[in-house]
Parts: C-alpha cells; structure tokens; sequence
C-alpha cells in the first residue's frame, strides 16, 4: 500500500551531528566522547520511558553531560556551548534536496523528535527545513520516548490518520523497529554503511542516504 504520510527522525537522520564531536572532544579528550554522551542519552531516555518518571530530554542531556566528567559538573559555559552547537546544526548534504523532491511528489512531511519542542524548533529555524514540513513535532507531547508506540501516535495525531498510514524514516535501527512494532512502515537511512540488528524488523526501504530513500519510496508508490 502507498504510504503518503511521511515521519522523518531529525538528529543523525536529517541533522548533521559532526559539528559537535570537535566540541566534545575539546571538553572530554576523546575523539569518541560525543558518541558515547548520545549513547548514554537514549539509554536514560528509555528508562525513563519504561520506569513512568517522564524527564525533558534537555534535562537528560544536561544530566548525561555532567555523567561524562565523573564527580564534577561541566562548567555553564561549556555545556552552553553544546547546546549552542545542536541549535545550530546544519542538515546533512542532500536533505533539502530529498525533503523537496517528496513535497513535490505531494507527500505529508512531519518530523517526530525525541529532543524538546523548543530545541527541534531552533533547529529547523536554523538549519531553514521548517518550511518543508507540515508538522515538526517532539515526542514531549506523549511524555514517552521513541521507540514506544505512543510516541509515533504523536505523528499520527497531528496528521488525523491512525499508524497504520504511516512511513517512519530514520537512521536507527531501533527507532524503525519501535515504528513498525507500533503498526507503522519504516524506511532506514544506512548513513556511514550502518546495517539493521536481525534482532528488529526489517524495513521495505533500505537507502544509503535520503535521496535514495525518497527515490524508492517515489517508485513504490508510483507503482
């Protein structure tokens, strides 16, 4: 069946997070210290999900920071500075490009964040991708994070359609499975060679970038 409401990840997926590894690495003297910061953030932000003790996931960020440097607390001025470089982040290459030719193509466009409203707005202001959606959307609205199934109701709701009309795009493999676990479709962006853990499911549409995505989900639905 054609999927013409369209989902989309945002950090990773359609951002870039490569700006802030030189940021962390100047904090923290480690090349992996970024990676490992938004590792541990999903981490706390599932068990928040799991244990019902709801945290904005600025907050989490925040916390995962100051889990980074042990027994001390990142100065402000240093965490500001991170927080000053995810407002800031640029799409990846061919975003914009993709996102267009989907419009074009007269796809719903929304994007689902687990990152704050107030911060997925900034970004898309800044990264100039708000005009291309009809919803940009953070899953604070369910109090849950992806991958639970009320998170990806979020979409469904400000679009007025139920999962099942739905096509979850993403960079993650987890955030795919939780989609399609919810009743969704799933489309992965394999950015960098990334492959799908057998342990989840695997989607319709696999791409190396958001280009070949969007052209397979054109071609599936012009079927």
């Amino acid at each position: 069946m054609p999927y013409r409401h369209l989902v989309f990840d945002v950090n990773e997926t359609l951002l870039d997070l490569a700006p802030l590894d030189p940021v962390f690495e100047s904090l923290f003297g480690r090349a992996d210290a970024r990676e490992r910061w938004f590792a541990n953030l999903l981490h706390w932000s599932t068990v928040t999900t799991l244990t019902g003790e709801y945290r904005d996931f600025s907050q989490l960020a925040d916390a995962c920071l100051d889990a980074m440097t042990g027994t001390e607390e990142l100065v402000s001025e240093d965490k500001q500075r991170v927080f000053d470089t995810i407002a800031q982040l640029a799409p990846c290459p061919e975003v914009p490009e993709a996102l267009a030719t989907l419009r074009d193509h007269g796809f719903k466009l929304v994007a689902l964040t687990n990152s704050a409203q107030k911060t997925v707005d900034q970004q898309f202001a800044n990264a100039g991708l708000a005009s291309l959606f009809d919803h940009v959307l953070s899953v604070d609205h369910a109090r849950k994070y992806k991958p639970h199934p009320a998170a990806y109701a979020v979409a469904a709701q400000a679009l007025d359609c139920d999962l099942f009309s739905l096509r979850m795009i993403a960079a993650h493999d987890w955030d795919i499975t939780g989609a399609i676990r919810a009743g969704c479709a799933g489309a992965f962006v394999a950015r960098n060679g990334q492959t799908i853990n057998p342990v989840g499911e695997a989607p319709d549409i696999v791409g190396a970038d958001l280009n070949e995505v969007a052209r397979r989900i054109i071609e599936q639905d012009t079927q």
